[in-house]
């Protein structure tokens, strides 16, 4: 691996080995993790292949190494891995290329598909809706679960889901604050705050529940909320333990109400008020010594139990006792006794402060055998926040359920807008919407010609997004869509190089390609925007042609092409119930090119308007110059450039 970002570390082969796998493993489960379970954890992990033994093993004295191996205590959480894909498969390239997580502009979230989805409440929310766009679902029954649930929150008419979505409002980074309970990183004040809000959201749910009963229909949701108080149940006797005050100041020596629990911080306390009971019994003596009734013990600078004495009466004060500090009126001393018994007191608070730093990181240990429940709640609030993110999401104007299916082989949508195109347009300046038919038992493949600028990357993205948000579970922005569950999607397109690894512009298009054609099945989406272009036109025509028809002969994918090559839509001919040839439709503007035709022999650029309609059919031009002439080309250029485009026209029509 090339890759700078990614550290490998080499173990012994010993530790691969099965004869020492058993014993670490026997070891591990039987002596170290704690509670009864031990024995039968390891039943569950002996009954594993022998190569997962090994495997198991090699983690587990790796992550010794970071004291992070009590992630493994708990089998039931491993999760065996299947040839049955459960997400569909989006790579890098392609959640770049769909701008998923990032726009390609400026590389921030706005203009991504998931900052128009995340209406999210909670950090939590926002990691896992940042999860279920990166892997949408496979199965429909667990898609249509989450739209049921969207569905629900949409149209419920009850207030429950109110109080519930005000319920994740303002709420802490209780996942972030769990782990580092977990790995026992916190602080007095985060663990408070991280189990206070856990016991208020188990009482404020808890007290929901009739209503939950009654009035929330949808699986997802119900399950969730009432499975919530149940695994947060624990967390209250935590905060019954705890001293508020202490906790919010950080004071351990003070953490714990009830002592029964913690004998050794007990017996150091005593011994610290045995001391201080002893030093409070000395002061009569000291009075007597310095004939003065009315003396008290005072504290200074930090110094406590000081004698303060005028120094007019210096005189009276024993020759042993050490002067500690002086002003001009008064001196301070401590006697011998105080000097001998001060000294113990502060080793008995530096050992209580030590008693009570271990006591505490017992006690997060104790706490985290409760990780695995809590952690599942978390989640679950998270999922809630993201249901409602995607209600909030449906709101919006002229959005549509999909309609998805695991056995049809189809991408319908009838009017389809690109979702982030549209917000970023608003209410004044509306998208044009598009409808698009791609069916495997019928027209699969569509043949994209057209202008530069006239919407076509626009519409194939468009086509892809809608299809990753009805597999997330969302509404999408169409009239009605249906769409056969797609196993992944593939899309090449732009044009950069890669220096670092040595590879020119065209060599990265192919790559991209090869690695389409090696992963595409006949459940994929594949988006290839203008293959070929980044050689001579010949080898592109060449290369272009013979990938699609790949596509279409072979893979059988849904595919959309985008090119500007007609020899391509030739295709159309030979596949013609697989095949069609679309275009971006647009107008010519006749009236204004008669304005700027000057002599005969001159040739001015074309101008055009854009229709950003999908119409069935090939688009004889690409009128790349008009494009030329909205970046501002010189005028000579362009008059230069369009004689040449007539000319090199005619040639080709000559030699047909």
């Amino acid at each position: 691996l090339r890759d700078d970002r990614i550290r490998i570390e080499r173990m012994e082969n010993f530790h691969f080995e099965y004869s020492h796998a058993f014993q670490l493993i026997t070891d591990f489960y039987a002596k170290e993790v704690p509670g009864t379970t031990g024995p039968q954890k390891l039943s569950v992990i002996l009954s594993l292949d022998k190569p997962v033994i090994c495997s198991l093993a090699a983690v587990i004295a790796y992550l010794r190494e970071f004291n992070l191996e009590r992630m493994l205590y708990y089998p039931s959480n491993f999760k065996r891995l299947s040839s049955e894909t459960e997400y569909m498969t989006i790579n890098g390239t392609t959640m770049k290329n769909l701008e998923i997580l990032q726009n390609q502009t400026d590389m921030k979230t706005k203009g991504s598909l998931l900052w128009v989805l995340d209406h999210t409440k909670t950090s939590f929310g926002h990691r896992r809706l940042k999860k279920w766009v990166t892997q949408p679902l496979m199965k429909s029954s667990d898609i249509n679960a989450r739209l049921d649930a969207v569905s629900e929150i949409l149209l419920s008419e009850s207030s429950v889901l109110g109080q519930i979505r005000n319920l994740l409002c303002k709420l802490p980074d209780i996942e972030r604050g769990l782990c580092s309970v977990f790995h026992k990183k916190c602080s007095t004040q985060e663990f408070f705050l991280i189990v206070s809000t856990l016991s208020r959201l188990e009482v404020e749910i808890q007290a929901l529940l009739p209503l939950i009963h009654s009035h929330v229909r949808s699986p997802v949701l119900q399950n969730a909320l009432l499975e919530i108080p149940q695994l947060l149940s624990p967390v209250k006797h935590y905060l019954k333990i705890l001293n508020e005050d202490a906790a919010k100041t950080g004071d351990k020596t003070q953490l714990f109400k009830d002592l029964t629990d913690f004998p050794v911080i007990r017996k150091k306390k005593e011994e610290i008020l045995d001391v201080l009971s002893k030093i409070q019994l000395h002061l009569p003596d000291i009075r007597k010594q310095i004939k003065n009734t009315s003396a008290e013990y005072v504290t200074v600078s930090g110094q406590e139990f000081l004698i303060e004495v005028k120094n007019s009466q210096k005189s009276s004060v024993p020759s042993d006792w050490v002067m500690i500090s002086s002003t001009k009126a008064v001196s301070r001393f401590h006697s011998p006794f105080i000097i001998e018994n001060y000294r113990h007191l502060n080793q008995l608070r530096e050992q209580l402060v030590l008693d009570c730093s271990a006591e505490w990181l017992k006690f997060l240990d104790h706490f985290s055998e409760h990780y695995h429940p809590v952690s599942k709640a978390i989640g679950h609030l998270a999922t809630i926040d993201c249901l409602f993110s995607l209600a909030q999401v449906a709101k919006q104007g002229d959005y549509c359920r999909p309609t998805v299916q695991d056995n049809h082989r189809e991408i319908i949508i009838k009017n389809g807008r690109h979702p982030v195109i549209d917000v970023l347009l608003g209410e004044q300046d509306q998208y044009v919407p598009n409808t698009t038919n791609l069916s495997g038992n019928g027209e699969r493949v569509m043949i994209i010609t057209g202008p530069n600028m006239g919407g076509k990357s626009s519409y194939i993205k468009q086509v892809a997004l809608i299809t990753v948000m009805a597999q997330i579970g969302s509404y999408v922005p169409a009239e009605e869509s249906t769409i056969g569950v797609v196993d992944g999607i593939f899309t090449r397109m732009g044009a950069a190089d890669n220096i670092y690894k040595g590879r020119s512009t065209f060599m990265e298009e192919l790559t991209d390609t090869a690695e389409i054609i090696r992963k595409a099945t006949s459940r994929s989406l594949v988006i290839l925007d203008e293959l070929g272009r980044g050689t001579s036109t010949h080898d592109g025509i060449a290369i272009a042609y013979a990938t699609l028809e790949h596509f279409i002969r072979d893979v059988e994918s849904l595919t959309l092409f985008v090119t500007h090559y007609p020899l391509v839509c030739e295709l159309e001919k030979i596949y013609p119930e697989k095949v069609a040839n679309y275009h971006m439709a647009f107008l010519v503007n006749e009236e204004e090119n008669a304005e700027q035709k000057g002599s005969e022999d001159e040739v001015n650029p074309e101008f055009i308007t854009f229709l950003y309609q999908i119409t069935k059919g090939v688009s004889a031009r690409s009128y790349g110059l008009n494009v030329a002439k909205l970046a501002n080309i010189p005028e000579e250029v362009l008059k230069k450039a369009a004689h040449k485009s007539k000319e090199l026209e005619t040639t080709v029509t000559i030699k047909r």
